[in-house]
């Protein structure tokens, strides 16, 4: 089972997050393109299941282990002041991180700067058992359509 490190240095697996619906991207910390917007609509998303006391998890894991270790993650995680008791951002081994995306179907591959910035940009909802429950496309209107589809798909979630 693949090990994932969290902002804060610890170790986690999927399996040790059941229990929690949770919303799951890949981000590349170096992309200019898709990712910071991704991030950015994460916050927001963030923010609205914090007001509405929802109990539903985001994670956030690297596409590009080999340009992104933990520590990197971290600082993305500070930038975005994602707490890591609701969103988790996470790097780990090149890999352990291959064998999530693989998992996934994520697809990354290297731009001109080397960097693994032409990739996938989708958003899994995961329920509390571990089941898949909608992919979502990333796009402009992202945080909304997230919040949206937890109030639908868990209304009573709090």
């Amino acid at each position: 089972m693949p090990r994932l490190i969290d902002q804060s240095g610890r170790a986690f697996t999927f399996s040790s997050l059941a229990g929690t619906p949770l919303i799951v991207t890949f981000v590349a910390a170096h992309c200019t393109d898709a990712c910071p917007l991704v991030n950015a609509q994460f916050a927001q998303a963030a923010r609205a299941f914090a007001a509405e006391r929802r109990h539903v998890r985001l994670l956030t894991i690297t596409l590009d282990p080999e340009h992104d270790p933990p520590a990197v993650m971290s600082a993305l995680a500070r930038t975005f002041k994602a707490d890591p008791r609701s969103w988790i951002v996470a790097g780990g081994s090149v890999r352990d991180i291959h064998r999530v995306m693989r998992a996934f179907g994520v697809v990354a591959r290297r731009g001109r700067k080397g960097y693994a910035d032409v990739h996938t940009t989708f958003i899994y909802l995961i329920d509390a058992k571990g089941a898949l429950r909608e992919t979502m496309l990333a796009s402009t209107d992202l945080s909304a359509q997230v919040v949206a589809e937890v109030r639908a798909q868990w209304p009573a979630l709090t």
